[in-house]
């Protein structure tokens, strides 16, 4: 399988790759001034079969297309994502709440965690309460565009208060767990709480070097 958190940022030189060679592996126009996590794996899709499952502890489980996640309440939120590879990228992203979501299928009393499966098989793992005290999103639209597939479209979680991994891109899969489940970052080395971390990182969207000098959300710049 490949590896598709592989990015254009090299944290020692604190250098991105051309952006061409993103928009020609990419093969779709590539609008944002971030070095895609993606550009290795991401996987072609087709929006009329698109569909996210969402299953386990609900008493509605189902399968929603990508018209009917469009229809969905949506919000907009300017927030910045950090990534564990030394960069950053804030933006304003547009999609609905986890409520928005999981309303629709009835979580059941005894549901933790919220399991992610991408289209490559990847899974991650998330407590389903820091979803709704950190006002995770589920985001379909970057910059006023369609988030492409480059950067995890048509569907992508951001957790802003994680690194952006905890959150996968391209998902087909929630299911709602009693029990946390191992993801795949983790076993590549990554901590497991994916909790940001102080140090000094690029902001893409700044074109500079900034400091985080807390844990958690990055709200000062």
């Amino acid at each position: 399988m490949t590896d598709m958190f592989h990015s254009l940022y090299n944290r020692s030189t604190a250098s991105i790759a051309p952006a061409i060679e993103q928009a020609d592996k990419a093969g779709d126009k590539t609008f944002l001034n971030w070095p895609a996590s993606y550009l290795d794996g991401f996987q072609a899709f087709d929006p009329d079969h698109y569909r996210l499952e969402v299953c386990g502890l609900v008493d509605k489980p189902q399968a929603f297309s990508l018209k009917d996640l469009t229809g969905f309440t949506r919000i907009q939120q300017n927030r910045r994502l950090v990534f564990a590879d030394g960069y950053t990228f804030k933006a304003t992203w547009e999609g609905f709440v986890v409520h928005e979501l999981l309303h629709r299928v009835s979580p059941r009393p005894e549901a933790k965690f919220l399991i992610q499966t991408n289209l490559a098989g990847q899974v991650e793992c998330i407590p389903l309460k820091d979803l709704y005290t950190q006002r995770a999103l589920f985001s379909l639209r970057v910059g006023g565009k369609a988030l492409p597939a480059i950067y995890g479209g048509p569907l992508r979680l951001l957790v802003f208060d994680r690194y952006a991994h905890k959150g996968l891109g391209q998902i087909t899969r929630l299911e709602l767990s009693e029990e946390e489940a191992p993801g795949y970052f983790t076993s590549k080395g990554y901590q497991p709480e994916a909790q940001i971390e102080p140090g000094d990182y690029y902001a893409t969207d700044l074109q500079a070097m900034q400091t985080i000098k807390t844990p958690g959300e990055v709200t000062q710049w």
